[in-house]
Order: structure tokens, then C-alpha cells, then sequence
């Protein structure tokens, strides 16, 4: 059984049960975890947020002075006050089964949020968040498609659809979907995607094979390509995309190629390779793209590769890759170093934490949290400090902070972290563990060793 470690008032709870939000922030303690999983000595675990059940996706708008946290789980969205992310609290919640938003958009201005939901239908729901303790839905429409949203316009008009639709929503209540040759899809030729991201220069970046670049020349419904890149070094498909420093861009004025990348000259990408248990070359991994000319056509390349390792079925080590050795959402800010921070979610292995050289693409792993038992979603920087809310299926909200002045973990400690929770387990990993090597034919006096008198 899973210990409650957060506190919640009875204003919470009724916020939670019955969708009503309070005048007031609710307090939302947080206490640490007794042994919530293994970190590397920068990282700590400051505590977990369960009560999001089954957490998905989140994203952070800064609204004043105020950090608002939007975090989609099974039950609904929940918004936060994160302007302190230790001591956050909660500011409405609005209950609505919700699987799978996976990777939840919201305005800049932090007025309206978009889910997507995706089982035998698809659906897309429009939610007024203007005011985040009464979050209201205003509109649903039936898909055919679009795995993710992202908003395409400032004020969340229109909308891009992963897999190339483009939607109208400027009517919260009634959104429609464009016809097809309005979609940005057909407009760039990209379509079968799972994600596409906007940088803070305004450039798009999709993850469809090829990536393409484009802008909106002028708006969402009409768009120019700027350029591609060919996915390689066996990387899988990437999962998503981020150019960080896009807005300190200046076009080379040479027509040189070659020396270090400069600001804006840097992707990032994170692949997903769900469902294969075990590691290998060509697992979901984290890779750099010089993006050098892009905007004279020069193609994208891709730099360096940062892959998880795994161990073998004879030691049951690929067991915790239930949801498979993949890679899924990450964030990224400046380190006080020069270099990029990145906080990446690597499902069964946790929050990976990553500092890529912005001149040279090359990647390292600097510090790591890996939970006991868990399945890590999305890793998420909270603006302007070094904490990292990590979202995850099975704990909902790990708290971590990343202490950017201490040393980096070696590299057989690194190794080491990718394996089977380096071999600290709870007594229910054990029990998993042990089916696996033993094909699910473990013997009633070998789960009795563990503790188990009772099994199917």
C-alpha cells in the first residue's frame, strides 16, 4: 500500500470531489517520502503531490508574479500556485476523466487550457481558465485524430494538431476542425506526427520523419517551410522537439557552415520507443540537431546521442521497462554554467538530468532521481528556479530540487542508475522481478520468501 504523504485540508477535498474551487489557495503541504526511490547526490527528493492519482502532463504560465502550474491527470486538470514550488497550493480543480492528455497546452496568457483525449474516440476539450479556481469546460468536439495539441496563436485561437490538423476554437463553445487544405500539415507536408513545438522566436518545429521547420507567414493559416532533418543514428522517432535560446538568434551573416554553433543553432529532441522492455541501440534516446542555416533551407543534422543502458533477463533488470526504455517528455533552461539544463522523463527510469555543450551539441548526464516503482511522464523546470516537478502514472507529483554548485555523479554511478533501480527494490519489485526470471512461473515457496502467501 502506497503512504499518504501529503495532508489535505477539508477545503481541498472538497475542491477535488466536488470541482468547486475555494476563494482561496489551498494549502498544499508537502513532507518528504520515506525512501521514494535513488537520486544521485545534487538531487533531492523534496515530496511527493499523490493526490493528481494518475499524473499525465503539465505546463507553466506566468501570470503577474504568479507561477500557475496546469497539471492533467486521469481525473481531471488541477491548477497550482507554483511561484514557490516546494510549498505549492492548490487553486481550482476541474474533475473530468481525461486519458490520454499526455501532453497538456495552454495560452500564454494563461486563459485557456486544451485537453485531448484519446481511447476508441479522440476528443478535444476546451477549458476557460481565466480564473483558476473555477476552471470551466466551454466546448468538446469529437476527432478523427490529433494525439497532442499545441495553441498557434497568442491568445490560443487556433490550434496544431499533432498529426497536421489545424483547428478554429475562437468559438470556445463550438471548435471545428479545418478543412484538410487549410491544415498546417498539408500547408508544410508534414502529418503523422506525434508533437509540434513553437520556440521562442516563433519558428515551429514538428516531430514527423522528416522534422520539418516552418513559421507562420503571417498567421496559423498560412505558413512557410524553412527547412528538414532527416532523423538518424537510430533514434526511433522523435518524440519532442525544443531549439533553446531561439529568440537570441541572428542569421550568420557569412555564408560559412562550419566552427562552433551559436545561439538558436541548437536542437534538442527526446525519442520514444514504448513497449520494448529492454535497452538496446536503438531505444528512445536524447539527441542534438545543428540547425546551422536553417533559415537559407540548409538541412538539419543530427550531433550526438545520449541512449538508456539496460541489464539482462537473467538478472530480471528489464522488468522496471514496463511502459518500455523510452524516453518521453523533457524541459530545458540555462545553466549558471554556459551550458543547457535539461530535465528529461525516461518512464521506468525516472528524471534523467542532462547538460548539453550549446557550441558542440555534446551531451552528459549530470544527476538523476529514480523512483522505486513509477512510471515518469514528463519532467518539468519550474521558471526561474531549480526545481523540477516530475509527473508520473503511478506518484503522481515528485517534487525534486537539482543543486546546480554540486558535483555530478561518476559515470559508473550513472551506469549503474539505468539498471534495475541499481538494485534497491521494495519487497513488490522484488515480487516482479523474480516472475520475470522465472517466466511467471515463480514457485509458492519462492514468493514466500518475499512475503507473498497468497497469488492467483
Amino acid at each position: 500500500m502506497r503512504r499518504p504523504i501529503i495532508a489535505l485540508s477539508a477545503a481541498a477535498a472538497l475542491v477535488l470531489a466536488a470541482g468547486i474551487a475555494s476563494a482561496d489557495p489551498v494549502s498544499v503541504p508537502v513532507v518528504p517520502a520515506p525512501t521514494p526511490g535513488i537520486q544521485s547526490a545534487n538531487v533531492t527528493h523534496v515530496g511527493q503531490i499523490p493526490i493528481e492519482g494518475v499524473g499525465v502532463s503539465m505546463r507553466t504560465v506566468k501570470v503577474g508574479k504568479q507561477v500557475r502550474a496546469f497539471v492533467s491527470g486521469a481525473a481531471g486538470l488541477s491548477i497550482y500556485d507554483a511561484t514557490d514550488p516546494a510549498k505549492p497550493a492548490l487553486l481550482g480543480h476541474l474533475p473530468i476523466y481525461n486519458w490520454e492528455n499526455e501532453d497538456i497546452a495552454v495560452s500564454k496568457d494563461g486563459s485557456t487550457a486544451i485537453l485531448t483525449e484519446f481511447e476508441a474516440t479522440f476528443y478535444l476539450h476546451v477549458i476557460d481558465v481565466s480564473n483558476p479556481n473555477t476552471p470551466i469546460l466551454k466546448g468538446t468536439i469529437p476527432l478523427s485524430a490529433a494525439h497532442t495539441v499545441e495553441c498557434a496563436d497568442v491568445h490560443c485561437n487556433y490550434l496544431f494538431g499533432a498529426e497536421g490538423e489545424t483547428f478554429d476554437i475562437t468559438d470556445r463553445a463550438n471548435p471545428k476542425q479545418l478543412p484538410d487544405a487549410q491544415s498546417w500539415g498539408t500547408l508544410t507536408g508534414a502529418k503523422n506526427g506525434h508533437n509540434v513545438h513553437q520556440d521562442a522566436a516563433g519558428v515551429w518545429t514538428s516531430d514527423t520523419s522528416p522534422l520539418v521547420v516552418f513559421k507562420e507567414n503571417p498567421d496559423p493559416l498560412h505558413l512557410k517551410v524553412l527547412t528538414t532533418g532527416k532523423v538518424t543514428k537510430n533514434t526511433a522517432y522523435q518524440h519532442n522537439n525544443i531549439r533553446p535560446r531561439a529568440d537570441r538568434y541572428t542569421p550568420r551573416s557569412d555564408k560559412s557552415l562550419g566552427g562552433p554553433l551559436r545561439d538558436g543553432e541548437l536542437l534538442l529532441g527526446e525519442g520514444e520507443t514504448n513497449f520494448k522492455a529492454t535497452c538496446s541501440g536503438s531505444s528512445g534516446a536524447f539527441s542534438t540537431w545543428s540547425m546551422v542555416g536553417f533559415d537559407r533551407g540548409v538541412p538539419m543534422k543530427q550531433v550526438d546521442v545520449l541512449r538508456p543502458v539496460s541489464g539482462t533477463y537473467s538478472n530480471g533488470d528489464p522488468a522496471v521497462n514496463g511502459l518500455g526504455c523510452s524516453g518521453h517528455w523533457f524541459t530545458q533552461k540555462d545553466a549558471k554554467d554556459g551550458s543547457i539544463l535539461v530535465a528529461a522523463a525516461w518512464y521506468e527510469h525516472g528524471t534523467r538530468f542532462l547538460k548539453v555543450d550549446p557550441r558542440t551539441g555534446k551531451i552528459r548526464q549530470v544527476g538523476f532521481f529514480q523512483p522505486l516503482r513509477g512510471s515518469t511522464s514528463q519532467a518539468y523546470w519550474i521558471p526561474g528556479t531549480d526545481y523540477v516537478w516530475s509527473i508520473d502514472y503511478h506518484s503522481g507529483i515528485d517534487i525534486l530540487k537539482f543543486d546546480q554548485s554540486a558535483a555530478a555523479p561518476t559515470t559508473a554511478q550513472v551506469d549503474a542508475s539505468w539498471l534495475a533501480k541499481a538494485h534497491v527494490v521494495d519487497s513488490w519489485s522484488n515480487i516482479m522481478r523474480l516472475v520475470c526470471r522465472q517466466n511467471g512461473k515463480a514457485t509458492p515457496a519462492q514468493l514466500a520468501q518475499l512475503g507473498v502467501t497468497h497469488h492467483a
